[in-house]
């Protein structure tokens, strides 16, 4: 049976883009999605984009490197009010909506179960810490609305949540949306080898490891190859399904983390759920690692120029640990939901 909301709006066009949502509901930003002002629209490559673009043709991101400033002008901050601090990373879809990863709302393990009092969204920041006045918004949220089936207890299949904006804002060069991918953008570019990039704030290093925590100055951002799905899932105990992708380079070692396996039926080690994410090259490894949860993992269409969120940062055995993957919520599969929830 057709989803009615696909059928309603599947074949509809304009500037040769497809369009799915209902501007009413969903609210504007699909006709400019992934363009990003200070790059697309004004016909500038940011520094690492080609390394993206070569891999179709042929890391709290652990040993990354600093984002330019608007690269990523869809990554959102979530930030607790109380205790005032950086909570997990977000994207903006939308001048109304926000995404993020269901367990970065819900985790009883944690006793994490935030309400949109709880929370803010900062959003066109690229310093962690600092209030960037010519930048930055502030957004208090309406809503919050994980997804029914997201499985907090196993797996943490369907790791995703929506969060409303209590009021529409307005785009500018460094807060402008992402675009949720369609099955052809999925279907021609989330194969195993090519990249995507994962971006955010979070934690230098495991924060258990020698030296404690160490939070970035500024937006981090690493562009990480996509895994086989067969190889993502001989990796690990934990059960994979698909609604999950992993990314990574190719990694012969197989070797247990460091007692970190993640424990099922609820019980859970406070620091089994870790980012994982990078191993690339021996020269290069990296990782999104604590603190970059509910981040975006996007790619970029050459044709089009436009980037898309394939991905949502979900969960890992460790960071940036030989023999393991990062994995990621895969948005296309959540795709009817989210489009089932703006239209309320």
């Amino acid at each position: 049976m057709k989803n009615p909301l696909l059928s309603k709006r599947a074949g509809r066009t304009r500037h040769n883009l497809r369009y799915f949502f209902n501007e009413k509901t969903f609210g504007q930003g699909e006709g400019v999605c992934g363009l990003r002002p200070l790059f697309e629209q004004k016909k500038i490559a940011d520094k690492s984009e080609a390394e993206l673009l070569e891999s179709y043709i042929q890391g709290r991101i652990v040993k990354g490197e600093e984002a330019e400033q608007g690269s990523s002008p869809w990554q959102v901050m979530l930030f607790k009010k109380s205790p005032q601090e950086l909570l997990c990373g977000a994207s903006l879809i939308s001048d109304r909506w926000v995404l993020t990863a269901a367990h970065c709302i819900f985790y009883p393990p944690w006793d994490k179960n935030f309400t949109s009092d709880d929370l803010l969204v900062r959003i066109g920041k690229h310093y962690r810490a600092k209030y960037e006045r010519t930048t930055e918004k502030i957004l208090q949220l309406e809503r919050i609305i994980v997804h029914p089936k997201y499985n907090w207890k196993e797996n943490l299949d369907r790791d995703i949540a929506l969060m409303q904006l209590r009021k529409p804002l307005t785009f500018t060069n460094y807060i402008h949306p992402v675009c949720l991918p369609t099955k052809e953008i999925v279907q021609k570019f989330l194969q195993s080898g090519f990249k995507g990039r994962v971006s955010g704030w979070g934690n230098l290093q495991e924060t258990w490891s020698t030296g404690g925590p160490q939070l970035p100055t500024a937006l981090q951002q690493i562009n990480l190859p996509v895994v086989e799905q067969e190889k993502c899932k001989a990796s690990t105990k934990i059960k994979m399904t698909d609604n999950m992708f992993c990314a990574d380079p190719n990694v012969v070692d197989n070797r247990t983390c460091w007692g970190t396996e993640f424990q099922r039926m609820g019980d859970i080690r406070e620091k089994s759920w870790r980012r994982l994410g990078y191993s690339p090259e021996e020269s290069k490894r990296g990782d999104a690692c604590e603190g970059d949860s509910g981040g975006p993992f996007v790619m970029k269409d050459p044709i089009s120029k436009r980037w898309y969120q394939m991905g949502i940062v979900s969960w890992g055995e460790g960071c940036d640990r030989d023999g393991k993957y990062g994995v990621y919520t895969h948005v296309h599969r959540l795709r009817k939901w989210v489009m089932k929830v703006t239209e309320q």
